[in-house]
């Protein structure tokens, strides 16, 4: 998908009714895994165990108790062309997703907006892309701040783990860059003054400024990364499958109606 064709992201309509009709649901035991007629291994017969941070949207949210969101209305699909259920873990805190996939036993992927990144790369797989982003930085309204060269020495807010974290670490000189477990504690804190700025993929800092009206998206910095789903190494057919099915997905013309619904 190109970023480009999506324009200006935002947040649109609840999901519980298609969570209903995809199989989603929230929970989970995590018991053995099992070898599937494909080959593949599941933590959960008949159902594909999903990890994510579900407060990043508009792709991984939670409304009330429910999951929703653009990746969590595809893992649905995918998981149907599978013949599977989906079935999403509690929120799970971002940074541990990545190894919890790679231990195994608890999830069978990672769905968390995952930039594919050489290091992620050494601990997981990662299926075909499914969306194409940039980075951003928003700051105040009343900050006086209009560009990124502006926040230098300043305070910067980021999730931990993430790509946003990293390039806000690499790329503003002297800045003081804090982590949080989850991006609505980093809007909170802009919002109140702690930090400065906040480094995060544009199409969440859009969402979030729909709710926080005093902040705004200065930059959008062009850094191309790519979303992909994490799977564990040893679990390659899994991988072969999900794009299999991915590749249905967006033949069928499905993938598209979830991007209008949800990305424009």
């Amino acid at each position: 998908m190109n970023f480009k064709k999506l324009g200006v992201f935002a947040a649109a309509g609840v999901l519980t009714a298609s969570l209903a009709l995809f199989g989603c649901s929230s929970g989970g035991d995590g018991g053995g895994s099992t070898t599937t007629a494909g080959g593949y291994d599941l933590v959960n017969p008949g159902q594909l165990t999903v990890a994510a941070s579900l407060d990043f949207p508009p792709f991984e949210n939670l409304n009330g108790d429910a999951p929703e969101g653009f990746a969590v209305d595809l893992m649905g699909l995918l998981a149907e062309e599978m013949g599977l259920e989906c079935n999403y873990l509690p929120s799970t805190k971002f940074d541990t997703i990545v190894p919890l996939i790679q231990t195994g036993g608890k999830a069978d992927v990672g769905v968390s907006s995952f930039t594919i990144t050489d290091k992620r790369l050494q601990q997981v797989d990662f299926t075909d892309t499914y969306c194409d982003v940039n980075q951003s930085i928003t700051v105040r309204s009343d900050s006086g701040i209009t560009d990124v060269s502006q926040l230098e020495g300043k305070k910067i807010g980021a999730q931990t783990g993430t790509t946003g974290y990293e390039w806000a670490a690499e790329n503003i000189k002297d800045a003081e860059v804090t982590g949080f477990d989850e991006m609505t504690a980093v809007f909170a804190a802009l919002d109140s003054g702690q930090i400065d700025g906040v480094a995060v993929d544009l199409p969440v800092a859009n969402y979030y400024v729909k709710s926080y009206k005093d902040c705004q998206v200065i930059n959008e910095i062009p850094t191309g990364e790519q979303y992909a789903v994490a799977v564990s190494k040893e679990n390659p057919e899994l991988t072969k499958a999900l794009n299999k099915a991915l590749q249905a997905v967006r033949d069928n013309g499905k993938y598209d109606e979830l991007a209008a619904k949800w990305l424009q």
